[in-house]
């Protein structure tokens, strides 16, 4: 659930909390054990042109741009790569150049923030990162991204984290395509990896429905096949299905199934797939 506020176009607010911890697990009973701490999913304030200047500014509990993080299946988290694309949770600043860097690309965002997640507490900062966009075409979005996490439980050295990927789709933009393979050291779920990929698409079969196909690949750990869909039941309410292969690499395979329905408050007509095209989140 989230609260999104703008003054002007030029300062937003944005609080997100996690629903899900109202309750108790498995349960619609309330939870006796509710924290504020690990409800609170963003609590950031941004602002736009600063000084006039095609910069905007965001500050506080943010999810930190690194990676593509294309989220197109219906329950992204089950992407074992979801965890290496994504750094949330955490206080940090992001300055976001809005028109580049001298021309060479489209849009630059560095940030400073903690690595402890979940908490209401600013902790040390000793994490870096930088994403650099470039459109190398009208339909093909090039991201370039690097990460420095500093780890004070690894005992070999800080965390790194490097992403290159393409994000494509039709002119009509009924059609979608993501490539991005990462090189990583030091990542505490796959300490004995240091490369993976994911491959995927997505297109509408109809004006109401898509279907997403993606493959993910993660060194000496698994390599994931995924299928799922995405149907508009009515103009706020969705319902995704998916089902994922996982050809685990030191264990038995096994398969996910997952369902999930999403209601939008207030009306959002159905529009083609462009918001791929510079992670756009609005």
């Amino acid at each position: 659930i989230s609260l999104n506020a703008e003054w002007k176009n030029k300062i937003r607010l944005v609080l997100t909390g996690k629903l899900q911890e109202i309750f108790k697990e498995n349960s619609v009973e309330f939870n006796d054990d509710f924290s504020i701490e690990e409800f609170v999913k963003e609590a950031y304030i941004e602002i736009k042109e600063v000084g006039g200047s095609p910069i905007a500014v965001i500050v506080g509990k943010q999810p930190i741009p690194f990676a593509q993080n294309v989220q197109a299946m219906p329950i992204f988290s089950n992407n074992p790569l979801a965890d290496l694309q994504k750094i949330d949770e955490v206080y940090g600043l992001t300055v976001d150049l809005t028109e580049g860097l001298f021309g060479i690309f489209d849009q630059v965002e560095v940030s400073a923030f903690e690595t402890v997640e979940g908490d209401m507490s600013i902790g040390s900062i000793n994490g870096v990162s930088v994403r650099l966009s470039k459109m190398l075409t009208d339909n093909i979005l090039l991201t370039m991204g690097h990460a420095e996490l500093g780890n004070d439980h690894l005992t070999s050295g800080n965390e790194r984290r490097t992403t290159v990927g393409l994000i494509g789709e039709s002119n009509d933009g009924m059609l979608v395509g993501w490539v991005e393979g990462m090189y990583f050291s030091n990542n505490p779920k796959y300490p004995d990896s240091s490369f993976a990929i994911t491959v995927g698409g997505m297109m509408r079969v109809h004006r109401t429905t898509d279907v997403i196909v993606e493959f993910n690949y993660v060194e000496k750990e698994v390599l994931q096949y995924a299928i799922g869909t995405r149907t508009a039941l009515t103009e706020s309410l969705s319902l995704g299905v998916e089902a994922r292969y996982n050809d685990h690499l030191n264990g038995k395979d096994d398969i996910v199934l997952g369902i999930n329905l999403t209601y939008q408050f207030g009306s959002s007509p159905i529009k083609p797939n462009e918001e791929y095209l510079f992670d756009d989140e609005d």
